[in-house]
C-alpha cells in the first residue's frame, strides 16, 4: 500500500510540474510574441492584442517528455507541430495541409506495424482528426477546453481497462496542454494557433489507433463531427464572406445569418457571453465522453 500510494504521489506530482513548467514558459512566450506575432480577439470590444502560436510551448514539451515514454506519440506531436507552425506562419491551404498531415500516419503504421489498408485508415484517421479540432475553435478555452476534456475521457477508458501506461502518457499531454489552457480560457492572454490545435487531433488518433479505441474515439468527437458537417454543410471554406459573430452592448454574442457550426446554432436560439456558450459546448463534449466510457464497459 505504501508503495501504490508512493507511486500515485509520484505521478500527480509529476503532471502538476509538466503543467507548471509549460505555464510559466507560455507566459515567457506571450512576453515574447506579443509585439511579433498576435491576433485580435474578435469577441472582446477592446480590440486588444493578443499573442498567437502559444501551443508551440504544451507541444514541444510534451514531445519531449513522451520521448521517455512513448517515442511513437512523441514523433506524432513534434510531426503535427511542425506543420502547424508552417500554417501559422505560412497560411497552407486546406489541401496542403490534409495532405501533410496524413503523412504524419506513416510513422504511426512503421511503429505499430500495420498492413496497407490500416496504414491508409490511419493516415486518414489523423488528417481527419487534427483538422477537426482545428476547426472547432474561434472562442477563448474551446478548442484548448474541448481537447483536454477530449484526451481525459479517453485516458480514463485506458485506467479502467487497467492500461495504466497508456493512462500515464495521456495525462502527460494534458497537463502540458493545462498550462496553455489557464491562459487561454476567458479572457483568453493567448492563442493557440494551429500549432496547438492540430496536434491535440493527431495525438488522439494515435493513441486510438495504437490502443484499438477507434469507436470510443468517434463517440468522444461526436461535437467535432457535427461541428464539421455543419460548416461544409453551409459553405465554412467561404465564411469570410459570411456574416461573423456579432457582440450587444450587453457583451452578449449573437449572429445573424451567415455559415452553420455548434456555436453559431446554440448563439442563433438565444444570445449568451463568451465564456457561457463555451461551457456549453464543454458540457457537450464530457456528455460524449462519458457514453464513450459507457460504450467500451458494456460492449
Amino acid at each position: 500500500m505504501i508503495y501504490d500510494i508512493g507511486s500515485y504521489s509520484y505521478y500527480i506530482i509529476s503532471y502538476l510540474l509538466f503543467g507548471l513548467l509549460s505555464y510559466i514558459f507560455i507566459n515567457i512566450f506571450i512576453k515574447t510574441m506579443v509585439n511579433y506575432k498576435y491576433g485580435i480577439d474578435l469577441h472582446k470590444q477592446n480590440n486588444k492584442k493578443i499573442a498567437e502560436m502559444g501551443g508551440i510551448i504544451p507541444v514541444s514539451l510534451s514531445s519531449l517528455i513522451l520521448l521517455a515514454y512513448a517515442p511513437l506519440l512523441s514523433i506524432v506531436l513534434l510531426l503535427s507541430g511542425i506543420i502547424g507552425t508552417l500554417d501559422d506562419i505560412y497560411k497552407l491551404s486546406s489541401k496542403v495541409k490534409f495532405i501533410a498531415m496524413s503523412l504524419v500516419g506513416i510513422p504511426v503504421s512503421l511503429f505499430l506495424g500495420l498492413d496497407v489498408i490500416h496504414t491508409i485508415i490511419a493516415m486518414l484517421g489523423i488528417a481527419i482528426y487534427s483538422n477537426f479540432t482545428n476547426m472547432l475553435a474561434g472562442f477563448n478555452g474551446l478548442e484548448i477546453g474541448v481537447g483536454i476534456i477530449s484526451a481525459i475521457f479517453l485516458g480514463l477508458i485506458l485506467l479502467l481497462n487497467g492500461d495504466i501506461s497508456g493512462f500515464n502518457v495521456v495525462m502527460i499531454f494534458v497537463s502540458c496542454y493545462f498550462g496553455l489552457f489557464l491562459l487561454n480560457k476567458y479572457p483568453a492572454k493567448v492563442f493557440p494557433g494551429d500549432v496547438g490545435t492540430l496536434p491535440i487531433g493527431a495525438f488522439l488518433a494515435t493513441v486510438a489507433i495504437w490502443k484499438n479505441l477507434i469507436p470510443e474515439l468517434i463517440i468522444i468527437m461526436l461535437p467535432h463531427f457535427i461541428d464539421a458537417l455543419l460548416k461544409l454543410s453551409t459553405g465554412f471554406t467561404n465564411r469570410e464572406k459570411q456574416s461573423p459573430t456579432k457582440i450587444n452592448k450587453e457583451g452578449k454574442l449573437f449572429v445573424d445569418g451567415g455559415y452553420l457550426s455548434i456555436m453559431r446554432c446554440l448563439l442563433m436560439k438565444k444570445p449568451m457571453k463568451e465564456y457561457n456558450i463555451v461551457f456549453v459546448v464543454w458540457f457537450l463534449s464530457m456528455l460524449c465522453g462519458l457514453i464513450a466510457i459507457l460504450y467500451n464497459h458494456f460492449h
